[in-house]
């Protein structure tokens, strides 16, 4: 009987355990920025995890598996690049965010270029927003527990209770319990669903070139399809390209997101959050596509969409169902408290604040109505629940409110545009009506729709309000703030740096060529495999290759004994030009040769894996990633009409180590270089405090006293002996001499 309960137990000791963690968060007290975006201290492994739990939404779970197995290969391109892409596009958007780092939501920010009212109109529709997100996190909450509880207890009791521990915390911890909780939420599901996907994969009981067999033979899986679908232009493609820009424009009107970024301590970080979170959000969208695609393959096409989810949980065991519903609860929590607390500080700081007639509003008053805002939008979305059950449908409608109102003259003020009241209400009046009459004559009858074509309407309005109606002076676009300059003279230079260095390097070929010769041991190593892949080389492909494997081995051995008996007789320029051979040009074309040839496909993937790396490791990073990249991109088209399909797909865990071996060897390099970097730079320090206290002492030491009671005119003269003494005694003296002499003079 406790197996068989064993989810409602788990699913217990998370929500448990959650709410420990948020009261034990909430106990600081703290002022009312902390309260809305913390201390902007946060570190930035922290704020990637509680982006990443904001954004991958227990929705986006259920809806992404279910749309898998509905609509194919189009959704997984959809979600998986061209969201990547969306959060790329916003990581770069953060480095002209400086004049809007000390704002606390994104209404602030309107209201800091376009005024009070679209301040208020901003909130009401970030709101709005918000309230369809969290609808849509207490439903999935309520299935997800329906689902794994088989029905034993009652779902909606467990959703509100779930629904309430998130409202308490959120209401008395503000963003630093939120943060702490999300962390946690965030490695719960990170863990779960991986899991997740590798079970669902053994219980179709087939290998992964049996399955990409059978997705071939899938029409909504296949290349041709989606291209005729996408370029076919009818309604069908037309919906589907209108859904790909939605998901495509970086969303600056999110309050959770957009409250994220100003809990970051600068434009950079906040750069360095969403680029991390792109490259992460990659991996775990990819997580949750395969299990799509493993329930499609497990339950058949004839499968109704309705029924995936319990196709997966009849397929699990009662423990990790629970350990499911526990995936579903963190990823809805996580999400939901990030829009609660958004909008508390929304209706505290840009509604009641700003409609407040007292000139007095102090931060008790402040912090009461942000908690009784987020137990109202709390209610809210719980009876939102009651009329609208489709995810779709609210992501649709959150959209809605959103694109069409918000974003574009956010966008505008990012890149730089600063307009009037009148003009902003313009461009928004026309995006909400745009949406509305979309939504009555085109969505009812083709379906699709139309946030992207409303956005751009916002946009093109503005600017003809901007450009045709007389504006004020101080209207109209300003130069990137100082901070963005900063950013650009620091790329400026370094590029001029790196032209530079290239040019050096070029011009003292010799010099440079002799940098590249590694450790005696390294080049030992080296010597070594090259050994060691001739000897296997002639193993694996026996024909005719004597006499190769011979000169192979021959290289392998004066590489071994370079240093130890050519040391004396060879230059070091010399022998960095061989190893530049050797590893830049003989190792390559010995990949692409055996991709060619392919006689053992199994043995030329593994040599390409270890050759790759050992390019990436010797050389410098700017070397190896480019000699890398060149091979890759050379070796598309022999891996192309020589590997079948299948057979990547069964090497497709060899491609995932080796993505994940280049990752570690480029991190460490970066890692190692800016270490020397800083040592380098701190031994410069020190002997220049060095030079300069040896300077110091021998002009006192020199200085006797007797020569300080002499004449003026005599005690310069002695002076100028001590100086040139001094300056003979230093093999390198700086600019720091002038001031000793004046200083003595004076």
């Amino acid at each position: 009987m406790i197996y068989l309960n064993m989810p409602i137990v788990i699913v217990g000791a998370f929500l448990l355990l959650t709410l420990t963690v948020g009261i034990y968060f909430s106990r600081k007290k703290t002022t009312f920025r902390a309260y809305a975006v913390g201390n902007k201290q946060f570190a930035t492994a922290t704020l990637v995890a509680t982006v990443l739990a904001t954004y991958y939404s227990a929705g986006g779970l259920m809806r992404n598996v279910e749309y898998v197995h509905k609509i194919g290969l189009y959704w997984i391109i959809l979600i998986l690049f061209v969201n990547s892409f969306s959060i790329w596009l916003f990581s770069r958007l953060m480095l002209r965010m400086g004049p809007f780092m000390q704002n606390l939501s994104v209404p602030e920010m309107m209201g800091n270029v376009y005024g009070t009212s679209p301040r208020i109109i901003t909130a009401l529709v970030g709101i709005c927003s918000s309230i369809c997100f969290i609808a849509m996190q207490i439903i999935v909450m309520s299935n997800a527990i329906s689902i794994c509880t088989l029905d034993l207890f009652n779902s909606e009791i467990i959703s509100i209770l779930a629904t309430l521990v998130l409202i308490f915390y959120s209401m008395f911890g503000g963003v630093r319990a939120v943060t702490y909780t999300d962390v946690l939420q965030f490695l719960t599901f990170a863990i779960i669903i991986p899991l997740l996907a590798w079970f669902i994969f053994k219980q179709t009981g087939k290998s992964m070139v049996e399955v990409v067999a059978l997705l071939q033979t899938e029409k909504k899986f296949q290349w041709n399809s989606l291209l005729n679908s996408l370029f076919h232009f009818d309604i069908k493609s037309l919906g589907m390209w209108a859904m790909m820009l939605c998901t495509m424009v970086p969303d600056l009107g999110a309050p959770a997101i957009m409250q994220r970024v100003y809990m970051s301590s600068g434009p950079t970080q906040a750069k360095k959050v969403f680029l991390y979170v792109s490259v992460l959000g990659f991996l775990i969208t990819g997580f949750i596509l395969l299990i799509g695609v493993f329930v499609f393959i497990g339950g058949g096409s004839t499968l109704p969409v309705e029924g995936v989810w319990d196709y997966i949980m009849a397929n699990l065991s009662p423990l990790f169902k629970g350990l499911v519903c526990t995936s579903f609860l963190a990823m809805a929590m996580s999400t939901a408290d990030s829009c609660l607390n958004a909008c508390s500080v929304i209706v505290s700081n840009d509604m009641v604040k700003i409609l407040q007639k007292r000139k007095i509003f102090t931060e008790v008053y402040q912090f009461k109505i942000a908690r009784c805002a987020t137990l109202l939008v709390g209610l809210f979305s719980m009876f939102l629940t009651f009329y609208c059950k489709n995810l779709l449908d609210l992501l649709m409608l959150s959209f809605a409110f959103s694109l069409p109102v918000i974003t574009f003259p956010a966008l505008l003020a990012v890149f730089g545009f600063r307009g009037t009241s009148r003009t902003a209400l313009i461009g928004m009046g026309t995006g909400a009506l745009a949406i509305l009459a979309w939504k009555k004559w085109v969505t009812s009858t083709t379906g699709i729709d139309g946030s992207f074509v409303c956005m751009l309407a916002n946009g093109l309005a503005m600017m003809v309000a901007h450009y045709l109606l007389k504006q004020p002076k101080g209207a109209g676009w300003v130069k990137p703030d100082h901070v963005f300059r900063q950013i650009q003279q620091e790329d400026s230079r370094k590029r001029a740096e790196q032209k530079e260095a290239i040019q050096n390097a070029w011009a003292n070929k010799k010099a440079t060529l002799a940098n590249l010769i590694p450790s005696d041991a390294t080049l030992r190593f080296i010597g070594l495999y090259i050994i060691a892949i001739a000897i296997l080389g002639y193993w694996f492909i026996k024909p005719n290759r004597i006499y190769w494997a011979i000169c192979q081995v021959v290289v392998g051995v004066l590489f071994t004994s370079s240093k130890t008996f050519f040391s004396k007789v060879l230059s070091n320029w010399f022998m960095g030009l061989a190893l530049l051979i050797v590893l830049a040009i003989y190792l390559p074309v010995n990949l692409l040769w055996e991709w060619w040839s392919m006689v053992h496909p199994i043995f030329a993937i593994s040599l390409a894996l270890s050759h790759l790396t050992l390019i990436l490791w010797v050389f410098p990073l700017y070397l190896g990633i480019g000699i890398t990249s060149v091979t890759l991109l050379v070796a598309i088209y022999p891996i192309y009409i020589g590997f079948s399909f299948s057979l990547l797909s069964l090497l497709f865990p060899l491609l995932i180590v080796s993505i994940f071996i280049f990752s570690i060897i480029i991190c460490l390099k970066v890692k190692i270089g800016k270490l020397t970097s800083r040592n380098i730079y701190l031994e410069d320090q020190e002997n220049i405090r060095a030079s300069q206290q040896l300077k110091a002492s021998l002009y006192e030491a020199a200085l006797v006293p007797s020569t300080r009671a002499a004449s003026p005119k005599r005690y310069g003269s002695i002076l100028t002996q001590v100086v040139r003494k001094v300056e003979e005694s230093i093999p390198f003296l700086d600019n720091h001499t002038a001031l000793y002499k004046e200083d003595f003079q004076t």
